[in-house]
C-alpha cells in the first residue's frame, strides 16, 4: 500500500505549486491593474514625457483616427505601469522559488533579481536618453530628404514602445549569462571560444528586433549587446574565480 503514496504525495504538491503560481501571477496582474488605474490621470505628461526624444527633428504629431490618440494614452500609461511593477514581479518570482532554495541560495537569488532590476532599468534608461533619439532624428532626417513627413501619434508610440523595452530586455544579457555561470551552464572558456558564433547571433537578433529593420538601427542595438555580451564574458569569470576560492576554503 505504500507505493501508491509517494505518486498521491507528489501530485498534492504539484497543486500546491501551482496554486502558488496563481497567487503570484494574480499578485502582479493586481499591481499592474492598480497602477495603471493611478497612472491614467498622469497620461498627458508621460506622453509629453515619451515625445521628447522626437523633438531633436520632429513634434507635431497627428491622429488619423477616432480611437487612436485614446489608444495611444492608453498604450503609454500601460508602459509606465509596467515599468513600476517590474520590481512587484521580480519580488514575487523571488517569493516563489525561496521556500525551495536553501538560505545561502536565497540570498543569491536576491542579489541576482537586483542585478536583473537595476539592468533592466538602465536599458531602458540607454534607449531612451540614447537609442531612441538618434534611430528617430536619422529615420525622419533621412525621409525629410524624400517626402514631408506626417508621422501619427500611435505609429511613433509603437516606436517608442518597442524601441524601450527591447533595450531593457537587452540589458539583461549580462545578468542572463552571470545566473547560467552562477548555476554551473555556461562557462567563460565557453563565451570566448564561442565570441564569433555569439556576435552573428546578436546581429541576426539584432536584425529582428529592431522595429525598423534598417541597417542603422540594427546597429544602434548590435553595437551595445556585443559589449553587453563582453561585460556578461568578464562577469562569467568573476563569479568562476569567486566559486574557485570558496573551494578552496
Amino acid at each position: 500500500m505504500s507505493g501508491f503514496y509517494p505518486p498521491e504525495s507528489q501530485r498534492m504538491d504539484l497543486i500546491g505549486h501551482l496554486a502558488e503560481l496563481r497567487r503570484r501571477i494574480l499578485v502582479c496582474v493586481t499591481c499592474l491593474l492598480v497602477v495603471t488605474i493611478f497612472l491614467f490621470s498622469q497620461g498627458y505628461a508621460l506622453l509629453a514625457l515619451l515625445e521628447t526624444p522626437a523633438h531633436g527633428s520632429f513634434k507635431d504629431f497627428i491622429f488619423t483616427a477616432p480611437t487612436e490618440a485614446f489608444g495611444t494614452y492608453c498604450k503609454v500609461v500601460l508602459l509606465a505601469a509596467f515599468v513600476v511593477c517590474f520590481p512587484v514581479v521580480l519580488y514575487q518570482i523571488w517569493a516563489f522559488l525561496a521556500p525551495a532554495l536553501p538560505r545561502s541560495a536565497q540570498r543569491a537569488v536576491v542579489v541576482w533579481l537586483l542585478f536583473a532590476l537595476v539592468s533592466f532599468l538602465a536599458g531602458i534608461a540607454f534607449a531612451f536618453g540614447v537609442l531612441l533619439p538618434y534611430a528617430f532624428n536619422f529615420l525622419v532626417g533621412f525621409g525629410a530628404g524624400i517626402a514631408r513627413p506626417l508621422i501619427s501619434l500611435s505609429e511613433y508610440i509603437s516606436f517608442a514602445v518597442a524601441m524601450i523595452l527591447v533595450g531593457g530586455l537587452v540589458f539583461e544579457i549580462p545578468f542572463l549569462i552571470g545566473l547560467l555561470t552562477e548555476i554551473g551552464i555556461l562557462s567563460s572558456r565557453v563565451l570566448r571560444s564561442g565570441r564569433r558564433y555569439a556576435i552573428l547571433i546578436i546581429f541576426i537578433a539584432a536584425a529582428v528586433i529592431t522595429p525598423t529593420q534598417d541597417a542603422f538601427n540594427m546597429l544602434l542595438f548590435a553595437v551595445p549587446m556585443v559589449l553587453l555580451y563582453e561585460v556578461g564574458v568578464l562577469l562569467s569569470r568573476i563569479i568562476e574565480k569567486r566559486k574557485a576560492g570558496s573551494e578552496k576554503k
